[in-house]
């Protein structure tokens, strides 16, 4: 049952702002090579991955955003807010396939990662309801938001990677952490504050954590190099040991967990938007 809103809180909306739309950005790869992170195949093939499963994971979210959307009542600011996130979804994935036509110009097989992609996204949504749908995007939306706070945060992971497949993922994860919030939002209008609903619907979620490392799997055959246990070791430390990429997340995604979970923005979080934004633009080609 959709909630009544108060009138001390007239919506559901944890977004202080108006989430911006980028349809203006430009992007040129012509010159990204094979091993475009520090030189490393198989971090390579992680970011990859990340790339060639976007379009994959954005359709799914935009799947399951779109039919609750029109049926919110007397929140104008949440239907807003999903609205625009949708389009920052749309964007997202044209940028991606643009890299990712890139990547198979250089012999990654896009097509057969993405297939692969596709079936893990099968299984995560067998048998859900609409209302299961949103709870997984709104966990899905969790891990990407906590994944962008590290990335972006990190100069560490950023300076590795050729300049413009990192303005691409800055791109990305600066509207990650722009629109954190709002697909739980729109989760919890629907479904309320129906904890064990959470739970059950954010351990579906989990298979996208899988959906990346049997990626990088299959990825790390279609290379020209040998791959060697010295190069997993180095994944395994890139993504648990340091930077920690994966590490670093436990925090943030433990806390989408707890009963009491709510993500709020301060103006801190609203100035570290506009100086990404301005890096962002001025790496426009």
């Amino acid at each position: 049952m959709p909630p009544v809103l108060s009138s001390t809180a007239q919506t559901l909306s944890q977004t202080p702002y108006d989430i911006n739309v980028r349809a203006d950005l430009k992007w040129d790869f012509s010159k990204v090579g094979k091993q475009f992170v520090d030189g490393d195949p198989l971090i390579s093939c992680l970011w990859a991955a990340f790339s060639i499963g976007a379009p994959v994971i954005e359709r799914f979210f935009i799947k399951a955003l779109k039919p609750t959307v029109d049926t919110i009542v007397g929140d104008e600011k949440l239907i807003d807010d999903v609205r625009c996130m949708i389009a920052q979804e749309v964007h997202h994935s044209a940028a991606h396939i643009v890299f990712n036509k890139h990547l198979e110009s250089l012999g990654f097989d896009v097509k057969a990662v993405t297939k692969q992609m596709e079936a893990t996204v099968q299984v995560m949504t067998r048998d859900m309801t609409p209302i299961d749908m949103l709870g997984i995007v709104a966990a899905g939306e969790h891990a990407l938001y906590s994944f962008a706070q590290v990335f972006i945060r990190s100069n560490q992971v950023r300076k590795t990677m050729h300049p413009q497949v990192e303005r691409l993922f800055l791109y990305h994860m600066l509207e990650e952490a722009e629109h954190g919030a709002v697909s739980h939002d729109q989760y919890r209008y629907f479904a309320g504050n129906d904890y064990f609903h959470r739970l059950r619907t954010a351990s579906r979620a989990r298979h996208l954590f899988s959906l990346l490392t049997d990626a990088v799997s299959t990825l790390s055959g279609q290379l020209d190099v040998e791959i060697t246990a010295k190069n997993w070791i180095a994944l395994h430390r890139y993504l648990w040991g340091n930077p920690g990429l994966f590490r670093l997340m436990i925090g943030n995604l433990a806390g989408y967990l707890a009963p009491w979970y709510q993500l709020t923005f301060t103006h801190e979080d609203e100035a570290d938007i506009k100086r990404w934004n301005d890096e962002l633009y001025a790496g426009q080609p």
